[in-house]
């Protein structure tokens, strides 16, 4: 007989996941509460999937995601973190590499999904709720690095620069508000869509600004990467390209990600590297 009751799938996957999260906070901090926490998180996450399935395990974890992220810094910042501009451009590249592997990892899990027609929480509730996850987490981190980016870099990037860094925050911002009014909102998705397009065309002209002025050290062309790919793919869907009901094909999405995630991990790994060196990452 089992020591513990048994949990739905997607809820014993949830625990598990927050738990490991909960080593983000300091160590102090996990001892005191780590425990009440987990309790909760769990309560709540059962009770949640027994009263509306899936779709609100996805909402937990879309306000679960933020708190953590915020109470995660303040903690450390309140027992004597030194987060100066160098180390915050150095974890936001981190950030912004995390990101980029969660979000090329939603159609690498989408593949397992052999039902991925029948209604959420079906047969592969496993793939759908990893999807979920991951696209959730890797728009925190999006924001986190590209606040990052606009932080260490926008002194080097001129005004046109500095406004398209801005202009990426805010889409990533927008992108990651679509996500959380997925369960209450009917246009969400659109939402998401439209801030994620704003974000990724901002860097790609912010790549052309980054080229000129040679704002990194390195791989300049780096933003260009990261925000060519959803541009030229909205513009394949609707020039209707070898379209599929209307949708652009699915060697155009794949594409579309590969190159976003290729060139935000280049960027990333840019900005934790030259923030070792401050004289490289403006101040």
């Amino acid at each position: 007989m089992r020591g513990r009751s048994w949990a739905p799938v997607p809820v014993d996957l949830s625990v598990r996941l927050y738990n490991r999260l909960l080593a983000a906070y300091p160590g102090p901090f996990r001892a005191e509460y780590g425990r009440h926490m987990a309790q909760v998180f769990r309560d709540v996450c059962r009770r949640d999937y027994q009263r509306h399935g899936l779709p609100s395990i996805a909402s937990l974890w879309a306000r679960t995601s933020l708190d953590l992220v915020r109470t995660t810094v303040e903690e450390h910042i309140e027992r004597g973190l030194d987060m100066n501009r160098e180390k915050f451009v150095r974890w936001s590249g981190w950030a912004l590499m995390a990101g980029a592997v969660l979000f090329a990892a939603g159609p690498i899990i989408g593949s397992f999904d052999s039902y991925d027609m029948d209604p959420i929480g079906g047969v592969d509730a496993v793939y759908e709720i990893g999807q979920a996850v991951g696209l959730l987490f890797s728009q925190v981190l999006f924001v986190i690095g590209l606040l990052g980016l606009r932080s260490g870099y926008t002194g080097r990037s001129g005004g046109l620069g500095a406004g398209l860094l801005v202009l990426a925050v805010l889409g990533s911002v927008v992108s990651l508000g679509g996500l959380l009014a997925m369960s209450s909102l009917e246009g969400a998705w659109q939402v998401w869509m439209d801030g994620f397009l704003t974000m990724t065309m901002a860097l790609a002209v912010f790549g052309v600004v980054a080229v000129q002025l040679r704002v990194f050290s390195r791989w300049n062309s780096a933003p260009i990467l990261a925000g060519v790919g959803f541009p030229l793919l909205f513009g394949i869907g609707v020039a209707g390209v070898d379209s599929v009901n209307g949708q652009a094909p699915e060697w155009a999405s794949l594409l579309a990600v590969g190159l976003t995630c290729a060139g935000l991990l280049l960027i990333g790994y840019r900005m934790q590297a030259d923030a070792r060196t401050p004289r490289q990452a403006q101040t």
